[in-house]
């Protein structure tokens, strides 16, 4: 009699459980068939379902980490670009310092696929200061919303490009 699962079993059933097709009384049923012992049979399939919830879990919690990594990196390429936008004028380094951070954020916010979220807030990033230069220009007061504007302007494009360059790049 067996009193284990094979590897190659184990992932069987567990594509079988991500699949749909997963019936537990026709895996027993074959199981039987196949030379274990019903009340063994039984807590094995236990065991590799209990198993794959486990790893569901895992991936669940690993894509919200994920998640929230994107909006903290988001948020914070939003914040710079903006403050350094509207405040550090069209000077070349603060530029650069900004698309150094941008990048640093693309790829601490897109792990998975760092390349489009680098680029894409990159674009933001070298765009924004000269929306805000021209947005802003020759006026002596603005309205707290109208920094969006230019934030769509710069944000656009490269979240558009970020878009386009993760269907195209394949994450590793």
């Amino acid at each position: 009699m067996q009193t284990d699962f094979s590897y190659a079993k184990q992932e069987e059933i567990k594509k079988k459980l991500r699949a749909g097709t997963f019936d537990a009384n026709q895996e027993l049923i074959d199981l039987i068939r196949l030379g274990y012992d019903p009340v063994t049979a039984k807590e094995l399939l236990i065991k590799v379902i209990k198993s794959h919830k486990d790893d569901l879990y895992e991936e669940t919690k690993e894509a919200k980490a994920s998640e929230e990594r994107g909006n903290v990196a988001f948020a914070a390429v939003i914040m710079i670009t903006t403050f350094l936008g509207m405040f550090g004028g069209n000077n070349g380094l603060i530029i650069l310092i900004s698309i150094v951070v941008a990048c640093f954020c693309g790829y601490y916010g897109n792990q998975e696929n760092p390349i489009p979220g680098m680029v894409g807030y990159a674009i933001a990033a070298m765009i924004m200061p000269f929306a805000c230069g021209f947005y802003f220009k020759g006026r002596s007061t603005i309205l707290n919303l109208e920094i969006l504007i230019p934030l769509l302007f710069s944000f656009g494009p490269g979240l558009l490009i970020k878009y386009i360059l993760s269907q195209i790049l394949p994450s590793d």
